[in-house]
């Protein structure tokens, strides 16, 4: 599958975030306000889809007659992000700040129940957010009524334990931004999580399920009453998932 992202708009690093270099700098190096977009095209970060995945039509290029039309597409600047460890024992090096908003998507405090998530519950690498930014404009030009996505927690500014101290149930993993929770789309379009399976748009979620998979995703974790589906080595049914997809990448850069 081709993949293509066509416009450019810087983003924004939040300042003091400061960048661990690989040969061992850490919390205290010099911070950045903002870095050079690049371009980036997330086919060469999706080598291949997984084995057995449904081909899902990538749809970039057309819209659908008198909808409306979506602000430009954001693209990632690659600035050597890395994801060390693993996702439940693990730290985030040069990690990006996905924005609180966006032209695809809308962020989600699920400890705080309110829109934009905090600052430090939103980063990852440069390669999650290049492929999450890629499938959120995918979806929502295939979809062209469907309202931006709601987007929960991803990583700390520096990766680590991400647990119940920090709120809520808190995570497991999401320790070295390879992990991201992307809410189910609502049956009556509002941009909050569903309160129970009825309130999932059950086709719309599917989609975006789908679409995550044929990106390449390593694995799309889903509710166990939400009746969602996928290659079984992928998509994979866990308790506590009954509002949100928690969808990984695979760590290739190690």
């Amino acid at each position: 599958m081709s993949f293509r992202l066509t416009a450019l708009v810087a983003v924004a690093l939040t300042a003091g975030a400061g960048l661990a270099g690989c040969g061992g700098a850490g919390a205290g190096a010099s911070g950045i306000e903002q870095v050079r977009v690049l371009r980036l095209n997330p086919g060469a970060l999706v080598t291949k889809q997984p084995r057995g995945a449904t081909t899902v039509r990538a749809a970039l290029t057309t819209t659908a007659a008198g909808a409306p039309r979506l602000p430009p597409a954001m693209a990632v600047p690659q600035v050597g992000s890395l994801a060390i460890g693993r996702p439940n024992r693990g730290r985030l090096v040069n990690g990006l700040q996905l924005p609180g908003t966006g032209p695809d998507w809308v962020t989600y405090d699920p400890v705080l129940h309110q829109v934009p998530n905090r600052p430090d519950r939103r980063w990852g690498t440069d390669r999650l957010l290049a492929f999450l930014l890629f499938v959120l404009r995918d979806y929502r030009l295939a979809n062209p009524g469907a309202p931006p996505v709601l987007i929960g927690d991803l990583s700390l500014p520096y990766g680590g334990p991400f647990g119940s101290d920090l709120g809520g149930l808190g995570h497991a993993s999401h320790q070295n931004g390879l992990d991201v929770d992307v809410v189910y789309p609502r049956r009556d379009g509002q941009l909050r999580p569903p309160d129970r399976v009825a309130d999932v748009d059950r086709a719309l979620a599917q989609d975006l399920v789908s679409r995550f998979v044929g990106a390449g995703a390593q694995f799309a974790f889903v509710g166990t009453r939400v009746g969602l589906g996928g290659p079984p080595e992928v998509v994979q049914v866990i308790p506590h998932h009954n509002d949100h997809v928690h969808v990984r990448i695979a760590n290739w850069r190690r």
